[in-house]
């Protein structure tokens, strides 16, 4: 055998959930965690091998464990850290793929804390779940992680005969992590019987397994990394006793390979010089780690929605706290916290779908599905205080939430007329008033939102009155009364940045405007609709005459899902019949069929022009019971198409999806995918054995043909299917070249863990830019400004004021940024360059200037100074790489 010694790590797989109540694993973390310093301590008299070493997994239950320990415990901790008998993981917790890069950022709060306690964590462990989004390589590498360890599950995953590999995981700057795809977590207690004690049943499997290894030739190296876990509870559990016992019997026979006890980092560190001294450098993968399980998050879709566009909030806030004089993110970092544990993996209990109606079930998955709840209200509520401290510096006299009255709009008992004035003065009708308008993004947008209702300290208090619309999320409109106006909007040209005080303008007519019974037509486009499905059956670019609906792959389709064989049930969705003691057992189906249908029943509800376009509804239903809703508008003032669905779902607990596409015409179709920070190209940037039939995205996929290209922007939907529906082609690739992209509405495929079914109406907003060919700049930016809102807070009676942008950066080509407050003082400004050149920029405040300007890790630790001169910071940011700028205000 090639493999001559196992460096045996001892861990415990960290699930919020899964197998007990969540917030009580917290507390039952911390004493695991204290089990393990004692068993450590009792054990430290061992021969070297055999000494106990316990490895803590994730640093988020890590440093909470820190939060509440006793300065003697801390201590205890530290010394045995120190003799190299504990071992600490670097990532903060098991993501999806749903994480957003500046959210990650916010969680790197964990590993912060826990160098400030001499805790340097080198090795970051991702395990359970298929994937790793790329830009988590570069703030890995930033943070000073050498290595990463992934133990993926080969449930509904990557097959156990494709793992235990080393590659180099070469990040979008260009550097390399040194990474470990080795076996899943629970092989040591599952498939080779580790702690069991029967010393010859472990033999037997290791001959077989390590056997198996050398015929595929992947791993020629003699030093491998073998992980335990509880024999009762992999999952959540306590050390495992009696392995020391083992060990040292084990070696005492003189057996093979050689057993030894180690931390992640000795582990790690051990394989890496096993390659080094095999003299041969190992493969390098550039691209996304694309993750399997990331179809579960369609099993609470209407979360994920909610998830997603608190997620886009979170920078927003972060913006306005940086400048504003007594801004605050504390409760930012709540709602930071509570979208990351809905970003983490673990979605509900190991009886989710055999026992859907357990309290142990329904109290996980109301736990899980409040993160996002909890998250978006506090989103919500944080984005409103920052943005009305920022508001009072900047207009004059006051602004919404200033009036406690029950009802503005009206004098005495009648309803308040333009020009009418009774309180103090201030005019009482919306579109009399004026408003502060900020840009969060770092590209130019034109604002055009509609004028909403003034509430006047009337519910929802905690909510900007502008976000209380259904321009804002579907549903937002909590009162029939609330409706926009229909003579005026908010429109406001603004930089990256920017900031103005306005009045609303009247709806201008819009010119070229058309409409008929399956058609409408503005004058950048033509859009009719087909009424067999519900469909685009054409859209017509009128500046070039370009088709840009394709007659094979249809454009908008909704389609739905079920297995051919429904009496397969869950088992059809990834197979079955495991034996976890052979995992080479646990694969995917080469091939499951599934039957597909559009819509039984398609009508036209009607045309209509409102203040922000001209738009076409129809209503689907389907034979289950299934219905939907789906809105085409062609905006009055703004680009491309924007689509509005709503599907009305059943509950249904046989394994189903929707899924919503979108085709363009021609041929030699070429897939973008925005990953976060990064644009990749499936076909050429994913690691080997990553997912190829399903992506997650940020904020857009985008298919280009030799006929032109057309980018969705997702808002809502974060997975997507290249060239096609793919459901049926997990176990065998991506197959086919359509030119189509199919957004995973909803599923509920899993048979553990994720929701059995979901019910109500569930939002699906895409918005479409057709181009003649990709234009990776002009689809980030499309992305960005449909799908983050702007900041608006009313302001009476304030004098306009003109744009003005808080934050400029100049450089030569397009660069990336954001804005967050400070963790100590001023503000930190990461400037992302897509680009494979290093890019110059010149970085200002034109509000404010710069005392002083440092480059900074991504948890703003100094890495050195930045050249400043008249208030003007001098950055350089590396090819495919991100810089963090600490920047004082002057």
């Amino acid at each position: 055998m090639t493999v001559k010694e196992f460096l045996i790590i001892n861990h415990t797989h960290t699930d919020f959930g899964f197998t007990d109540y969540p917030d009580t694993l917290l507390r039952h973390h911390n004493a695991i965690i204290d089990d393990a310093l004692n068993l450590v301590e009792e054990e430290q008299d061992r021969p070297e091998d055999s000494r106990f070493r316990w490895t803590c997994e994730v640093s988020y239950i890590t440093a909470n464990w820190f939060r509440q320990a006793s300065d003697k415990q801390k201590d205890r901790f530290r010394d045995l850290y120190k003799k190299g008998l504990l071992g600490v993981g670097a990532m903060p917790v098991h993501w999806t793929p749903l994480i957003s890069p500046a959210n990650a950022i916010r969680s790197l709060k964990n590993l912060h804390l826990l160098k400030s306690e001499g805790i340097d964590a080198k090795v970051a462990i991702q395990c359970d779940v298929n994937g790793l989004g790329w830009f988590w390589t570069d703030l890995l590498l930033d943070m000073g992680v050498d290595s990463f360890l992934m133990a993926s599950n080969p449930h509904r995953g990557m097959r156990f005969n494709d793992m235990q590999r080393v590659f180099n995981w070469q990040a979008p700057s260009g550097r390399d992590l040194f990474t470990l795809h080795g076996w899943h977590y629970s092989v040591g207690v599952n498939t080779f019987f580790f702690g069991d004690n029967d010393i010859e049943r472990t033999q037997t499997t290791i001959d077989r397994v390590l056997g198996e290894l050398d015929k595929r030739g992947q791993y020629p190296y003699p030093v491998a990394l073998m992980p335990i876990t509880n024999q009762a509870a992999p999952d959540n559990g306590f050390p495992t006793r009696g392995v020391s016992d083992f060990i040292e019997r084990w070696n005492a026979e003189g057996r093979t390979p050689k057993l030894r006890y180690a931390t992640i980092e000795q582990a790690m560190d051990g394989v890496r010089k096993a390659v080094a001294a095999s003299g041969e450098k190992p493969p390098t993968y550039r691209g996304d780690w694309s993750d399997f399980w990331v179809d579960g998050v369609g099993s609470t879709a209407y979360e994920t929605v909610l998830a997603r566009s608190a997620e886009r909030l979170l920078p927003v806030t972060d913006l306005l706290a940086a400048f504003a004089q007594t801004g605050d993110d504390r409760l930012l970092d709540k709602a930071a916290d509570e979208i990351q544990l809905y970003d983490e993996h673990t979605w509900g209990a190991f009886c989710s779908v055999t026992h859907p109606d357990s309290p142990f079930t329904r109290i996980q998955l109301n736990w899980k599905t409040g993160r996002a709840h909890n998250g978006f209200a506090l989103a919500q509520e944080a984005v409103r205080k920052e943005a009305q401290k920022r508001a009072r510096e900047v207009v004059d006299g006051k602004i919404e939430g200033d009036f406690r009255l029950r009802r503005i709009d009206r004098v005495g008992d009648k309803v308040a007329k333009p020009g009418d004035k009774p309180l103090n003065g201030l005019p009482l009708i919306p579109e009399e008033q004026s408003y502060y308008v900020l840009n969060p993004s770092s590209v130019a947008r034109s604002v055009r939102w509609p004028v909403v209702h003034d509430h006047a300290g009337s519910s929802p208090q905690t909510l900007l009155d502008a976000y209380v619309t259904d321009r804002f999320l579907p549903g937002m409109t909590v009162r029939n009364s609330d409706q926009p106006s229909a003579s005026h909007i908010i429109a406001v040209d603004l930089p990256p940045f920017g900031e103005a005080v306005v009045k609303p303008v009247p709806v201008k007519p819009a010119k070229n405007i058309a409409m008929g019974e399956s058609w409408i037509e503005n004058a950048d486009y033509r859009l009719e609709v087909d009424v067999r499905d519900g469909s685009i059956k054409s859209l017509v670019e009128k500046a070039s005459g370009r088709e840009c609906a394709s007659p094979t792959q249809p454009l908008g389709q909704l389609v739905y899902e079920t297995l051919e064989k429904a009496g397969l049930e869950r088992y059809g969705t990834f197979g079955g019949g495991y034996d976890w003691s052979h995992m080479e057992t646990v694969v995917w189906p080469k091939h499951t069929a599934y039957a597909r249908r559009t819509a039984d029943q398609v009508k036209v509800r009607g045309t209509r022009q409102t203040s922000m376009g001209i738009e076409i509804t129809l209503d689907l239903a389907w034979y289950h019971g299934d219905k939907a809703t789906i809105t085409y508008r062609l905006p009055h003032d703004g680009p491309g198409v924007e689509v509005e669905s709503v599907i009305h779902k059943q509950s249904i607990e046989t394994p189903e999806s929707f899924y919503m596409s979108f085709g363009a015409p021609g041929e030699k179709a070429r897939i973008s995918l925005d990953v976060g920070d990064r644009i990749i190209d499936p076909v050429k940037e994913q690691v080997l054995y990553s997912c190829e039939a399903w992506i997650a995205v940020q904020g857009f996929a985008a298919v280009e043909t030799d006929a032109g290209a057309l980018v969705v922007a997702s808002p809502d939907i974060p997975v997507v299917q290249p060239f096609g529906i793919q459901t049926g082609n997990a176990g065998s690739g991506r197959e086919g070249d359509a030119a189509s992209l199919a957004f995973w509405v909803l599923n509920n495929h899993w048979d553990v863990n994720f929701a059995a079914s979901q019910t109500g109406r569930i939002p699906a907003r895409f918005r479409l830019l057709p181009q003649p060919k990709f234009d990776a700049p002009a689809a980030r930016a499309f992305a960005e400004t449909t799908g983050t809102p702007p900041v608006i807070v009313r302001a009476y009676e304030s004098a306009t004021k003109s744009a003005n942008p808080l934050v400029k950066v100049d450089a030569p080509v397009e660069l990336g940024a954001r804005v967050r407050k400070g963790w100590n003082e001023g503000l930190v400004l990461t400037l992302v360059n897509h680009s494979d050149k290093a890019v110059d920029a010149k970085v200002s405040l034109p509000q404010h200037g710069i005392a002083s300007a440092k480059l900074v890790d991504p948890i703003e630790q100094p890495k050195g100074d930045v050249p400043l001169s008249g208030g003007v910071a001098s950055v350089t940011v590396p090819a495919g790489s991100a810089s963090f700028v600490h920047l004082t205000l002057s």
